[in-house]
């Protein structure tokens, strides 16, 4: 199985009509096909068959989040199977279903029929009867107590399989990217105090990425695995790094926590939200959680146009989204972008709005970009430091891209702040996973920093 990559926009639309073409080429007409599609509405229409969301509520809107294991999957297909589904497809972004859940993988290749398998497009089961009891062979712990018993699987519900008071605490994989300890030399003990404190029940593996060492450095240290990085995207590429090394083990993980040592500069109160409750409430949910930026007005890079994103040095979200990202670098050299001349460092022809060039000139050389805030390494530009810059403002892109692309492939960015707040009051189950972005920030029981622009002071914005 090869690794998910994300596609641009371009190759997605392609994508999505060759998924219709084969869907076309070999469903009868008129069939109901299931369709991994991460809630994109596009990836379910198409002539002459009836595209379903997989997976769905019982309404037949997409989920908004993964089922918690194979049994799950499988109970889910059961039900939609007794509804009329007959075909099951995976388009090629979503091929990772078949590595993750692997007893639903075997289940579909022992009692249904691989109809499809094109390389580059989409795998497509033809479904058939099974009993519901059989979501049972998936569980990984086959020993486990359960008061459930077949006869109550007939008709299971979307998720029924696990109680919620056997679930046991989330499993995390920290990845903290460094260059070097000398600036921030006791980041990942703070990291750890934040767990020890907050989250101490949660089971915690930590791969430490030092983009100052060799690339072929490996150790162990005070408990966290050490390896030497890769420093051409700055943290973004030390992530890389760390996800190539877990490989397949990081199915073992409920959440993956992404930090770097600069974790804790700037504004840093909204990493007290972090807390047990607030990760389970995230299980199986296609999220990204963390603290919410905004720029005053929106900008435009490549071909996109945006105001937020997620701030890159502290947050969570599932193995299966780290694993469609493909990587975390989105710009791996800036030729397109950059002039090489001090007085005027973007090329006239690159591919980002004026808007946005003067955002990321003046937050990295000291200015106040609207905000009232400052950058702490602010730095003056000049020939010298050129590079520098050239190399942090590609940061600033990959991490504008990151959540640019998390919303593309239908994960929610979620402000933990605005999270915690609505935890306080409801459960997971009565929150809106979908909230947009303004609405999130506008509810949240404490503000970070205003924005200084009419059109946003109204509903609290901060960054």
């Amino acid at each position: 199985m090869t690794k998910s990559t994300w596609l641009p926009a371009d190759a997605y639309r392609e994508l999505i009509g060759q998924v219709r073409d084969c869907i076309h080429l070999h469903v009868p007409y008129g069939s109901v096909v299931l369709i991994a599609s991460k809630g994109d509405e596009a990836l379910i229409r198409g002539d002459g068959y009836s595209g379903w969301h997989f997976p769905q509520n019982d309404a037949g809107v997409y989920a908004g989040y993964y089922p918690a294991s194979s049994a799950e999957a499988i109970a889910h297909l059961s039900q939609l199977y007794a509804r009329g589904a007959r075909y099951l497809v995976f388009p090629w972004t979503a091929r990772w279903w078949l590595e993750h859940y692997r007893g639903l993988a075997k289940h579909l290749d022992t009692v249904h029929e691989l109809t499809v398998s094109k390389d580059g497009v989409c795998v497509i089961y033809e479904l058939r009867a099974f009993p519901a009891s059989e979501a049972f062979d998936a569980l990984e712990d086959k020993d486990e107590p359960s008061d459930d018993s077949a006869e109550s699987l007939e008709t299971p519900p979307v998720v029924s399989l696990v109680r919620p008071e056997a679930r046991r605490s989330p499993r995390v994989l920290t990845i903290l990217a460094r260059f070097g300890h000398e600036q921030y030399p006791h980041a990942d003990t703070a990291i750890a105090d934040i767990f020890r404190l907050q989250m101490p029940e949660i089971d915690r593996t930590v791969v430490i990425v030092d983009n100052a060492l060799p690339r072929d450095v490996v150790e162990e240290c005070d408990g966290a695995i050490l390896l030497g990085g890769d420093n051409t995207s700055r943290e973004f590429s030390a992530f890389d790094v760390a996800v190539d090394f877990i490989g397949s083990d990081i199915w073992l993980y409920d959440f993956v926590h992404v930090t770097t040592s600069a974790f804790n500069t700037l504004y840093v109160a909204y990493l007290d939200r972090f807390d047990t409750r607030l990760l389970q409430s995230l299980t199986g949910r296609a999220v990204c959680v963390g603290h919410l930026d905004c720029y005053n007005e929106p900008i435009e890079v490549l071909t996109y146009r945006s105001q937020h994103w997620i701030r890159s040095c502290f947050f969570f979200l599932s193995p299966a989204d780290v694993k469609a990202l493909g990587s975390f670098v989105t710009i791996p050299d800036g030729g397109r972008f950059f002039s090489r001349d001090p007085v005027e460092p973007f090329r006239v022809d690159a591919p980002i709005s004026r808007r946005y060039r003067e955002y990321i000139t003046q937050w990295l050389t000291g200015r106040d970009i609207g905000q009232g805030v400052e950058w702490h390494s602010s730095f003056a530009l000049t020939p010298e430091t050129l590079p520098g810059f050239e190399e942090k403002a590609r940061a600033v892109l990959n991490e504008q891209l990151l959540g640019i692309r998390l919303r593309a492939l239908g994960c929610h960015l979620v402000d933990v702040t605005w999270l915690s707040t609505m935890l306080r009051c409801r459960s997971p189950l009565e929150i809106s996973w979908t909230t947009p972005w303004r609405e999130q920030l506008a509810n949240r029981d404490r503000d970070a920093l205003t924005v200084r622009d009419s059109r946003l002071e109204s509903v609290g914005v901060a960054v």
